[in-house]
């Protein structure tokens, strides 16, 4: 027989809450979860997406860009909402871009003078929890075409539907589907050695994912040589 073709599998929430449900013997196979227990498992759901945003992901970064202001050190993202941006380049009007050196919240405040005008060389990114907003420095004195390029860590989609497609990588759906029934089993006081199971898995599948969904990277540490 042919194979499909196809590689764009990927389940609802519906189907993830489903299959979570199963994995802890609460729905039967042949049956879906009732409304008040669909909608409980949804809102788990979305508390387990939203814990998972503090971890890095590669399959997360996102590209984006963002216009400052003249003589203007803030520039808003809310559009973007990222929880987390790692790197910014300035582009200056003949689009070439120039890397900037970021700065913590110390250093940022601790610039003597922060309205210096100039080509802005340095960021400091702070997030709150009802704004992101993007310093530069220096500022620009004056904005044409200028942009400030970033790559950024994007924030989960919420899930709001059953019906929706559930905001994960798709090598990510065993993970998903066994942490959430983890922490239902234990919001419907599920116990035993199946259960003791399903924890031990959803333990060593989320560490296998934080492992994986990493930047590679190639570390050489000094020789140690002992003499006698």
């Amino acid at each position: 027989m042919a194979t499909s073709g196809t590689t764009n599998y990927i389940l609802t929430a519906r189907e993830v809450i489903t299959y979570a449900l199963r994995k802890i013997n609460l729905v039967p196979l042949n049956q879906d979860p009732p409304a008040a227990e669909a909608e409980a498992a949804r809102i788990e759901l979305n508390v387990l997406l939203k814990s998972w945003q503090k971890y890095p992901g590669v399959w997360r970064l996102t590209e984006g860009s963002a216009t400052p202001v003249a003589n203007t050190a803030a520039i808003s993202l809310s559009s973007l909402n990222p929880y987390r941006v790692i790197d910014c380049r300035y582009r200056n009007t003949s689009s070439l871009d120039l890397p900037m050196e970021e700065l913590n919240r110390q250093e940022y405040y601790d610039l003597p003078s922060k309205s210096s005008t100039g080509v802005p060389t340095t960021w400091y990114f702070d997030p709150q929890r009802g704004s992101n907003t993007l310093y530069i420095w220096p500022v620009l004195s004056s904005v044409t075409t200028e942009t400030i390029q970033m790559t950024y860590q994007r924030r989960f989609e919420d899930v709001g539907d059953l019906a929706e497609h559930v905001d994960i990588a798709q090598e990510h759906l065993d993970v998903v589907g066994h942490c959430l029934a983890s922490r239902l089993a234990d919001s419907y006081g599920r116990k035993g050695a199946h259960i003791d199971r399903i924890i031990a898995r959803s333990q060593m599948y989320e560490q296998e994912m934080l492992d994986a969904d990493r930047p590679e990277h190639v570390q050489f540490l000094p020789e140690r040589r002992y003499y006698g």
